[in-house]
């Protein structure tokens, strides 16, 4: 029971989809981040849902893209990308780290947010723009399975790098959701990512290693830069992460369906 409690806790946190409600106590909270993997999930499926829907009515491959694009929006409310446009104005500040913190905070968006957004969603676009017209009018149908993969397994190693990577402050809300985790939260996280992973290169072996290691790569790059720019992880960087790390295999896979 107190499992299924910090599974509800975790799709709240992390989602859009509406949970029973019940007091959040410190025993049930503790194990939230250990699931965030299973809202990627829930979006893979929902994702696939609407790929088939639009090839089964023949819609245009801009407007499958569409959907495909909207999808993770709707499921999260925009949650990670909050923290990648918080983290693009911290960066582009060029100021000590302390402010960068402080710029991290602030509610309202800067101009380079707003143009980095702008270039993501472009990069995003037409990466699944790709992968969606390999699957219609070719038989790249195996590329796109293995791209949904990507939500489940980008979040067992946000959780992973949430719990194990220093912090860049004391206080917060990764702070609090990773307080309290542990052992059990880490092995839930890898056997989701393992899964995950497995999952991908089962749908198509190539793109499933080159995406494996791409999001290995972009890890360790997020550890030198939060490190770097921010003594340690936030949950803005969090967010950060999860864009970004799903944006760079998106496009590994783009690539893969344009050259083969």
């Amino acid at each position: 029971m107190k499992l299924l409690k910090s599974i509800a806790i975790s799709f709240s946190l992390y989602s859009k989809i509406p949970m029973p409600v019940f007091e959040w106590d410190e025993e049930n909270y503790r194990h939230a981040i250990a699931f965030l993997p299973l809202v990627g999930s829930v979006i893979s499926v929902l994702s696939y849902l609407a790929a088939l829907f639009c090839r089964n009515y023949e819609l245009p491959v801009f407007v499958a893209a569409g959907f495909l694009t909207m999808v993770p929006l709707l499921v999260t409310g925009g949650f990670h990308f909050d923290g990648f446009m918080d983290v693009q104005d911290a960066l582009h500040s060029y100021q000590p780290r302390e402010k960068k913190l402080e710029i991290m905070k602030d509610p309202h968006i800067g101009a380079f947010a707003v143009i980095s957004a702008g270039g993501f969603f472009l990069i995003w676009l037409s990466s699944v723009y790709m992968i969606v017209f390999k699957a219609f009018e070719g038989d790249g149908s195996s590329a796109l399975l293995s791209a949904l993969g990507i939500y489940p397994l980008i979040r067992a190693l946000c959780g992973l790098s949430s719990i194990l990577f220093p912090h860049a402050k004391n206080e917060g809300m990764l702070s609090v959701e990773t307080g309290k985790s542990g052992k059990l939260d880490i092995c839930i996280l890898l056997v989701q990512g393992i899964l995950a992973a497995a999952f991908m290169i089962w749908m198509s072996v190539l793109c499933g290693i080159l995406s494996l290691i791409a999001a290995l790569l972009f890890t360790a790059f997020y550890r030198h830069l939060c490190l770097k720019n921010f003594d340690g992880v936030t949950g803005d960087t969090a967010g950060f992460f999860v864009s970004c790390a799903e944006a760079c295999i998106l496009f590994v896979i783009a690539v893969l369906c344009m050259i083969l």
